[in-house]
């Protein structure tokens, strides 16, 4: 077992942003990261830049963490993956949507992607923590993990199928719960050290951290009016494609829903603004790159395994989706990015 101590003496030692802070007396993150040319870190209000996923997660890994800076102002910002920020010691003042939200120590603030947020400087006794998690991991790993519709599995598919409702959070002011530490302790030190092992049991810990905020009954949330949440039938239609999607077809599904084809597509619809195809689809091209970068498969190996024949139509989507051609794919994964 590790040593929670390990956290603390991490928490204490100083980045190179805060030494930069500390010897240069600049209270700026974006000014002290640009000059020390680890990130390009500024922050361009006039196009509302957004932080990517892949400076953040560069190996490909869904989940991380990275220790608040002290020291400093963090400008406002948005980012394309959702981050959970835990007040270990002290508290924070952090504005989401114009709104100012003082997180006290032992409390904690899940953010949606694309959520215009900024934090204040905090003191050298201070230490915040944010676990960042990219939509695929939330989709592959713990959407799946959830059998019935609650706080979390509705803040989680509002967040990866209603695009357009972006912006939401859930704030939990909890006041040192010994449950919520143990899970946080557990995943900050298995992804420290990364043994083998380390992901299965981050992923338990992350469920039941998710599980206990979900019964919390302490909560405040907020995202735009009219979020248009998604009744439970729908949750369970995700969760059941997710399970199935391999061999699923739309009269199959609708069929273990006791719906009509067309009511179960249009019901997709309605709430993901995706067809049963494109969804399909999707997680067939998710299983195809988790393939590509965790087995010696060839490409067309994986493209078969996930359920592709036609390897032009393949490649094809796969450019679409990532941007990439699943050989340069591959290679990005084995990629690191500087450690600010």
């Amino acid at each position: 077992m590790y040593d929670p101590d390990e956290l603390i003496q991490e928490f204490k030692t100083c980045t190179p942003l805060e030494k930069g802070a500390l010897e240069w007396g600049e209270t700026n993150s974006s000014v002290i990261a640009n000059r020390l040319g680890i990130i390009d870190y500024q922050i361009d209000h006039s196009t509302r830049k957004t932080l990517s996923k892949e400076y953040y997660f560069p190996t490909g890994d869904g989940i991380t963490y990275s220790k608040h800076p002290r020291f400093v102002d963090c400008p406002a910002h948005r980012h394309d993956f959702f981050e959970l920020t835990y007040v270990w010691q002290g508290s924070v003042r952090q504005t989401v949507n114009n709104s100012a939200i003082d997180i006290g120590e032992g409390s904690l603030l899940l953010l949606d992607t694309n959520v215009r947020h900024s934090l204040e400087r905090v003191d050298e006794d201070t230490f915040v923590v944010n676990i960042m998690m990219t939509k695929e991991y939330f989709n592959e790993t713990l959407m799946k993990q959830f059998s019935c519709s609650n706080r979390i599995t509705e803040f989680i598919f509002s967040a990866l199928y209603r695009h357009s409702l972006s912006g939401n959070y859930l704030y939990f002011p909890l006041a040192n719960d010994p449950e919520v530490r143990h899970c946080i302790t557990a995943v900050l030190l298995e992804l420290k050290h990364r043994e083998p092992g380390s992901g299965e049991i981050i992923n338990s810990f992350m469920t039941i951290l998710l599980s206990f905020l979900a019964r919390e009954g302490n909560c405040q949330d907020a995202g735009p009016s009219g979020s248009g949440t998604a009744p439970a039938s729908v949750v369970g239609i995700l969760d059941y494609i997710n399970r199935h999607y391999m061999d699923l077809t739309l009269e199959k599904a609708a069929e273990a829903f006791h719906f009509s084809p067309n009511y179960l597509s249009r019901l997709l619809k309605k709430y993901t603004g995706k067809t049963f195809i494109s969804i399909i689809l999707e997680l067939k091209l998710e299983r195809s790159a988790a393939l590509l970068q965790n087995t010696s498969m060839t490409i067309t190996e994986a493209a078969s395994a996930s359920g592709f024949q036609n390897m032009n139509y393949f490649y094809k989507l796969f450019r679409e989706k990532y941007g990439c051609t699943p050989k340069q794919f591959r290679t990005a994964q084995n990629t690191s990015a500087p450690s600010i």
